[in-house]
């Protein structure tokens, strides 16, 4: 590998000297602590399922809260929990003190109740607010159109290189080989719209239109519309809407139009992406948020229709009901009788660029039915939900050994048993889950608090190769919730002030074939991390990683196709630290060692700097960042959060040498109108073309802008 930059490195550490002579100030640090919250959560989750994946239903839950503040003296005060911002200990000693001193008159009093430091403080203050409980006050038509607050986004993107999927192409090629090229522009179109009042009464409309969509069909030559029929449709691509209310007498939630449902630990329903491994190691238990509206652009993991929940002293009832096309292959099969049709798989992507992604587009239609019932107690929570999945058309796959255990049908049943049991320094929890053909899932667990400043949790993990359902996203290694073991161990310790240490060491076990790994396997991941708060404007941490999983050796010299361990270790540093009111700066130094059985070492590192300006009362901010990279292999690669506009995200994967920056500015233009930008532009030294196919760009560099317009109303 070539050797890291001298002058990078030291300029990371000579920066990072600079913060000891920055006086304490009482600056706005809110913003800067939920944004290192939520970067430190989405680079793990990238890293651990080691996928693209679409993080809009987790980066709307934190930022819906930041423009709608939970009233803590109110019953939403749980979504904290649920958030993951604070822990199940620290809300039972904020509802203890509520209840024995009344209602918080500041958010600053969280001070007093046991458990809240001064970092859980800053965190949880950009979503937090007081207020008088209005869970029991009627609410009119006339209070929700007059005190109800809207806010509009419109957001445009695009890659301003030339790319082979938008290279001019005459319609007698096209027609000939339809594939060959986008049938949509380069823009990637957002816009939504919310309606708010109190967290109680929420209404949105949300549409999206991917680069390479259609817009407008008549660009299209008449034999590709013919071909494609009622597929090709003017305007976005995807629609989304929602109404939503919450705490009205015995309805505890209604939902119409597109949602989320969230029971359990995940084994038998949740919608949507959810946590694993994190930096916060005894965060595994789930918290379960019910019914929530679904406002992200995820395209598959949501359903359509209606859901409710209802609650008599104890008990919960919820009900639900969905139905929608969904994208899936569709292969056409010839027999004796008449012509029939198979689905091989269902399609995730929510793309619909070219001609083949838009003939599987809604394809099938998927009904989902089913309900829950739980029991609550102040300490205790018991729930039992059913549901079955039914589709249009039988699931058929192309059986492969590792897939032979896939849920193959149109009908699809699933029930589970969920619970979880406060003590005063101990939680019990857990879930059991069964399909229809027999196939078992179960987790359980236990989080204690050994002491104010140690916790620890324990959990164990046992999904059958033959457990099978549509909707599951519980705790785990890979990205699927069967045919795998596990045990896993976290522990969070403050050993003095100012130090915590993070830690958790997982171990697991597939008893069946994977993808790319052709016989049962076995791995571990240890995650060990070190914070430590220098004083209130500076703030660093260490962190180790080790991962071990088994995957096919591919040697084209062996006759037989052994599976080899391929080890990945990563070591980072990183320090925020605010050298005046206005001005912080981020650095970090991330290195990967990469290792495949008896093949070569392979090493990947990254080193970067962020400026953000935030002046005091001016109407602008500003994010800068300059990175570079070095990377011998795609294995090596290196994930790295980036500052957005708001409510979009960015995690690239960094492989290959080379540097990128970027310039993220917000402008305030009038009261309730603001303006945000992204700039960002990558150049690679080791490589002459990007990408490939469709998305080809002949050259060393791209170039990616973002432009979003938000009216608050």
């Amino acid at each position: 590998m070539r050797r890291l930059p001298i002058l990078s490195f030291l300029l990371v550490l000579f920066l990072s000297a600079g913060f000891s002579d920055v006086s304490a100030q009482e600056a706005d640090t809110t913003n800067r602590t939920l944004t290192d919250k939520i970067t430190a959560q989405m680079e793990v989750i990238a890293e651990s399922l080691d996928a693209n994946l679409d993080f809009s239903d987790l980066i709307d839950s934190y930022y819906y809260y930041a423009e709608n503040k939970i009233n803590i003296n109110s019953k939403q005060v749980a979504e904290l929990r649920n958030l993951y911002l604070i822990s199940d200990f620290q809300l039972e000693k904020l509802l203890a003190y509520q209840k024995k001193f009344g209602a918080f008159l500041s958010v600053y009093e969280l001070t007093l109740v046991e458990g809240f430091d001064e970092s859980t403080l800053e965190i949880i203050l950009p979503v937090v607010d007081v207020a008088e409980s209005d869970a029991r006050q009627k609410i009119s038509p006339a209070q929700v159109a007059k005190y109800g607050r809207h806010q509009l986004i419109m957001r445009m993107e695009r890659n301003l290189n030339e790319q082979d999927g938008y290279a001019p192409i005459d319609d007698s090629t096209l027609y000939a080989k339809p594939n060959a090229r986008y049938l949509g522009g380069k823009e990637k179109i957002y816009t939504k719209y919310t309606f708010n009042y109190r967290n109680r009464v929420r209404a949105g409309v949300t549409m999206d239109k991917d680069a390479g969509e259609v817009f407008f069909k008549d660009n299209i030559n008449d034999s590709l519309q013919r071909l494609l029929g009622n597929k090709l449709k003017n305007g976005f691509d995807f629609y989304s809407a929602h109404a939503f209310v919450s705490d009205f007498g015995i309805l505890k939630s209604l939902a119409l139009g597109d949602y989320h449902l969230a029971f359990g630990q995940g084994l038998t329903m949740w919608s949507g992406l959810s946590y694993g491994k994190s930096t916060t190691p005894t965060q595994v238990m789930r918290y379960g948020g019910g019914v929530k509206p679904n406002t992200s652009v995820n395209e598959s993991f949501f359903l359509r229709g209606a859901a409710a929940t209802f609650g008599w002293k104890s008990l919960e009832l919820s009900v639900f009901y969905s139905k929608k096309k969904i994208d899936a292959n569709l292969v056409t099969t010839d027999s004796t009788s008449a012509e029939t049709f198979i689905v091989t798989s269902l399609q995730e992507s929510g793309l619909h660029r070219t001609v083949n992604e838009l003939s599987d587009k809604g394809i099938i239609a998927q009904e989902l039915i089913g309900g829950r019932l739980a029991y609550r107690q102040k300490k205790f929570e018991l729930g039992y939900t059913m549901h079955q999945t039914n589709l249009e058309t039988s699931l058929l796959p192309r059986i492969e050994p590792y897939s032979m255990f896939r849920f193959q049908s149109d009908h699809l049943m699933n029930q589970g048993l969920d619970w979880r049991w406060v003590m005063p320094h101990i939680i019990f929890f857990g879930e059991l889950a069964r399909s229809d053909n027999g196939g078992l899932a179960g987790i359980g667990g236990v989080t204690t608090q050994l002491a104010g400043f140690v916790t620890m949790t324990l959990a164990y993990r046992h999904f059958e190769k033959e457990y099978q359902n549509l909707f599951s996203n519980a705790f785990s290694e890979s990205n699927s919730t069967n045919n795998e073991k596990g045990i896993y161990a976290g522990l969070t310790a403050g050993l003095a002030p100012g130090l915590k240490i993070s830690a958790f060491a997982d171990q697991f076990k597939f008893d069946w074939l994977r993808f790319s790994t052709d016989a049962p396997s076995v791995g571990y991941d240890y995650f060990v991390q070190a914070d430590y708060r220098i004083n209130r404007n500076a703030d660093m941490y260490l962190r180790f990683r080790t991962k071990q999983k088994m995957t096919n050796d591919n040697n084209p010299w062996n006759a037989i196709d052994f599976i080899v361990p391929e080890t990945k270790n990563t070591y980072r540093f990183h320090i925020n630290y605010r050298v005046s009111p206005s001005f912080t700066m981020k650095n970090r130094a991330e290195l990967i060692h990469y290792k495949r059985y008896q093949n070569p070492s392979e090493m990947g590192y990254i080193v970067y700097q962020d400026i953000i300006y935030r002046p005091e009362s001016k109407p602008y901010e500003f994010s800068f960042r300059y990175a570079i990279f070095d990377a011998d292999s795609y294995d090596a690669r290196l994930y790295a959060y980036e500052s957005d506009v708001l409510y979009a995200f960015s995690i690239p994967a960094f492989s290959e040498k080379g540097s990128r920056v970027y310039l993220v500015a917000k402008w305030k233009v009038i009261k309730n109108v603001d303006l945000q930008a992204k700039i960002a532009h990558t150049w690679y030294s080791t490589k002459r073309e990007i990408s490939s196919g469709l998305e080809h760009i002949d050259g060393d560099s791209k170039t990616d802008m973002k432009l979003q317009l938000r009216w608050k109303f």
